[in-house]
């Protein structure tokens, strides 16, 4: 079920598997080269070796997927420019290389308090 502006966060896999060690969390920032709201996503990898992560657009983008490789202990972060590209709207599932059941999604609007066009 999704909340207002279609609003979703999903996740997906085995705590006991990629779970354990990999993560993503989102934020929503201003980005400096447009000055406009984004979505950011930081990659998180808590375990020993490295893991690729997969980015991939569900609607609203014709381009990706985009691929991370994240060291052991590390993370990485970076954005999408929803209000500048796509009126607000967002799609994005995550899956890493490691583990095939693991996925994390999410997808919305980001509000600017101008007028917007429906998703």
């Amino acid at each position: 079920m999704t909340g207002p502006n279609r609003f979703l966060r999903r996740f997906r896999g085995d705590g006991t598997k990629a779970g354990k060690s990999v993560e993503v969390s989102s934020r929503y920032a201003t980005e400096p080269g447009t000055g406009k709201l984004a979505l950011y996503l930081k990659l998180g990898n808590s375990g020993s070796v490295p893991v690729k992560f997969t980015i991939a657009s569900q609607q609203y983008r014709a381009d990706g997927p985009w691929s991370y490789t994240v060291a052991a202990g590390s993370s990485t972060e970076d954005f999408f420019n929803a209000v500048a590209l796509q009126n607000g709207w967002y799609d994005f599932t995550v899956t890493v290389d490691s583990d095939a059941t693991w996925s994390r999604r999410f997808t919305g609007h980001l509000e600017t308090g101008a007028a917007s066009v429906s998703g």
